[in-house]
């Protein structure tokens, strides 16, 4: 099967389940299982998926068709610039929770110097992590009751140092 065709059938089968998004969440799963972007799917739409490459992305719309969410299939969310890993251990950083961070520099201002920040809860650590970003000299601890959200928070920050 083309790219183009295997994008047009998922696309109208997340349609057929309701998923939010058919169009986006199409392109996103195929370009996870393809590990490449979007100007590559329009680019080569006549290219053929491999076999093991349409079982793949036909088991991720599946998942996706059943309404788990995208980033717990591709193990990745975007935050404050941050490529971080999350799974249903943890929940998925919001767009909305980048405001956190906003209302924090702004309260701050320029005083940065011997800041001390708590983040309870701290799931992939997106909110300590995006803090740690901006205020470098900062005293961070992240906590979590969850050992599996601890490891994730740790994973996430190894990856970004």
């Amino acid at each position: 099967m083309q790219l183009k065709q295997a994008l047009n059938a998922a696309v109208s089968r997340l349609t057929a389940a309701q998923v939010p998004s058919p169009q986006m969440n199409a392109e996103l799963l195929l370009r996870f299982v393809l590990n490449c972007d979007r100007a590559y799917l329009f680019a080569h739409p006549e290219r053929e998926l491999t076999s093991d490459e349409h079982s793949r992305y036909h088991a991720a719309l599946a998942e996706r068709a059943r309404g788990v969410p995208a980033q717990y299939i591709t193990g990745h969310q975007e935050f404050w610039g941050m490529d971080l890993i999350v799974t249903p251990a943890v929940l998925i950083p919001r767009p909305e929770t980048e405001h956190l961070i906003e209302t924090v520099l702004e309260l701050q201002g320029s005083d940065r110097d011997q800041l001390r920040i708590a983040d309870v809860g701290t799931g992939s650590g997106c909110i300590a992590l995006a803090l740690a970003k901006e205020f470098p000299n900062a005293e961070i601890h992240a906590t979590d009751s969850s050992l599996q959200a601890l490891e994730i928070a740790r994973a996430n920050a190894a990856r970004h140092k």
